[in-house]
């Protein structure tokens, strides 16, 4: 084997591709390869293995600002995109501005922000870059890619203090309470006769109840989300055993009741 130079690296990768393709099929084995010269000193890996080309950084989509002139974006349901000039799927990263914490998404198109994830009044970074390209046949003999390289650069914006915060969702649906027109942040009353109480403490999981009732948004939604499921219940127990369902009719049209006195659609769906 040569001394050292050009001609003993291309000799090292040859070798070690070769030692990697035998033992390819070879179950539960791990392959370490390292590369010597004749005098027994380790040839440094940066020298024989070739690096991953760095892929083109995304371009980002819009308005690009970072510190104090970064935009102010209305809804804590907003997203964010970057084009990508070369080929594979796109890596969001994203932050909370000082919190250091980074959350990694994988995408092919925009990275949009679902509820809680944002909260109003406070500044976000994000940036993208493009999914490392792999090669099976040297995957092994590969450095690792030049990461900071294939960043695209850090994007800033604030959420409106004014926005909605979603934080207190839940497990109610975002596309619920959506369809019933309500926020998550706001209360809202209703007026019930002593049967619509009777029927509401049935068809959930609510104890209590009076006649003029006072709840958020989002309780007002899993209420009326039960009463749905309610009433889908029993039809289907009816269909089974050939009985008359006993109050999903009552149940649906309180849903259609409550859902106009909060000004809502009269027959919501709420799927």
């Amino acid at each position: 084997m040569p001394s050292d130079g050009p001609a003993l690296y291309a000799a090292c990768l040859r070798n070690a591709q070769q030692i990697i393709d035998r033992y390819r099929e070879v179950g539960d084995t791990a392959v370490d390869v390292g590369c010597a010269r004749p005098d027994g000193s380790l040839v440094d890996t940066s020298l024989w293995v070739p690096g991953v080309p760095t892929p083109p950084a995304p371009v980002p989509v819009g308005m690009c600002v970072t510190g104090p002139g970064r935009p102010v974006v209305n809804t804590a349901l907003t997203s964010v995109s970057a084009t990508n000039p070369g080929t594979g799927a796109i890596i969001y990263e994203h932050q909370a501005l000082g919190d250091g914490k980074s959350v990694n998404f994988g995408a092919n198109g925009a990275l949009e922000f679902g509820p809680g994830e944002l909260t109003p009044g406070s500044s976000y970074r994000w940036r993208a870059r493009t999914e490392y390209p792999r090669t099976e046949a040297t995957a092994l003999l590969r450095r690792p890619v030049d990461d900071e390289g294939a960043w695209s650069p850090w994007c800033e914006f604030n959420v409106s203090a004014d926005a909605v915060d979603y934080s207190g969702l839940g497990d109610v649906s975002l596309e619920a309470l959506t369809e019933l027109g309500l926020r998550p942040d706001r209360t809202y009353s209703v007026h019930l006769s002593s049967r619509q109480q009777r029927l509401l403490r049935a068809g959930t999981d609510i104890s209590r109840t009076r006649a003029r009732m006072t709840l958020s948004g989002v309780r007002w939604t899993d209420l009326l989300v039960q009463l749905t499921g309610s009433a889908y219940f029993e039809d289907e127990v009816a269909a089974e055993t050939g009985d008359t369902p006993q109050n999903s009719a009552d149940y649906r049209m309180l849903v259609d009741t409550i859902s106009a006195q909060l000004g809502g659609p009269h027959h919501p769906r709420l799927n």
